[in-house]
């Protein structure tokens, strides 16, 4: 197989396995979104959650910054 070929194989396999854990993020954030608009009280890992996504975001940010500037 062509080197080319086989990389942008490799990065299209990693792209799923992204677009899965993308989705369950969602679901994620579902739940609590649905939370939010019935006034339920968010847990405390619900609130660890959305902490966590928002360092997360934030690095995502940053290491993609970095790479445009490569």
């Amino acid at each position: 197989m062509e080197p080319k070929l086989q990389t942008k194989q490799e990065k299209l396999k990693e792209l799923e396995v992204q677009k899965e854990k993308l989705k369950k993020l969602q679901v994620e954030l579902d739940v609590i979104e649905s939370k939010i608009k019935n006034n339920e009280k968010l847990s405390l890992d619900d609130t660890k959650f959305v902490g966590e996504l928002g360092w997360l975001s934030a690095a995502a940010v940053t290491i993609a910054a970095i790479a445009a500037s490569l």
